[in-house]
């Protein structure tokens, strides 16, 4: 795979940060054996956006102590109104709060100082109503993609991903190498004081994907991005 970086190499500044989210996990398998053995290999620590009511104890167990997780959802259901895009707090429904609150509880007792109290919703949507309850309930940031200026204030810090690999309407391999180089290089031109976020799925990963994203993740430090502190 011979990729042209030198659009991403021009875009990264000397306080240009990086960081890593991966969505979905629940259980300890190769999948997550290789994405954990890849963290290491590029020193890049990968934050762990686990499903809290499908959660196996086979994860907990496998995860050390400097393992990162953050809460993704309840049980990644959709619950999107007839016709629109999948999500599971995206429509205003009267369980809602009580989903998140239950959710933050079970990750804090199961996972103790490796929680990150950050809500990942799933497929990336919520509702801003149900955005803003979250403060109240001990969260401490909301992680979603996108630019955050281009998303409302719900009263806590945004810690977004930007670049997805997977070509999830198509094929669901890897997304031309160019065009995920061309976006990452518009965010941080565009958005230089946010921390640019990778965000994987390890579960269904071709090794193409696989490999763009060793690449991607070593290409951006060698050109001098530094890593995103996570207790900011």
């Amino acid at each position: 795979m011979r990729i042209d970086w030198s659009p991403l190499r021009r875009a990264v500044k000397p306080e240009t940060q990086l960081w890593w989210r991966d969505d979905d996990a629940v259980a300890a398998t190769p999948a997550l054996d290789r994405l954990l053995a890849l963290s290491g290999e590029v020193r890049v620590p990968v934050v762990l956006a686990v499903i809290p009511a499908l959660v196996t104890p086979g994860l907990v167990q496998r995860l050390g102590p400097n393992d990162r997780v953050m809460v993704h959802g309840w049980q990644h259901a959709d619950t999107s109104a007839p016709g629109a895009k999948k999500s599971e707090f995206q429509r205003l429904r009267p369980d809602a709060a009580d989903e998140t609150a239950k959710a933050l509880a079970h990750m804090r007792a199961i996972f103790g100082s490796r929680l990150s109290p950050v809500f990942v919703p799933p497929w990336n949507r919520i509702d801003d109503h149900i955005a803003k309850g979250l403060g109240a309930q001990g969260y401490e940031a909301l992680s979603t993609f996108g630019p955050r200026a281009r998303q409302a204030d719900v009263g806590l810090p945004r810690i977004n991903t930007h670049v997805d690999p997977i070509d999830w309407r198509g094929t669901r391999g890897l997304v031309d190498p160019d065009l995920l180089i061309e976006r990452a290089a518009r965010q941080l031109t565009e958005h230089p004081d946010e921390p640019l976020g990778l965000l994987t799925h390890h579960l269904v990963h071709t090794p193409e994907i696989w490999a763009f994203s060793r690449a991607f993740l070593s290409e951006m430090q060698a050109a001098g991005a530094r890593l995103m502190p996570m207790q900011e």
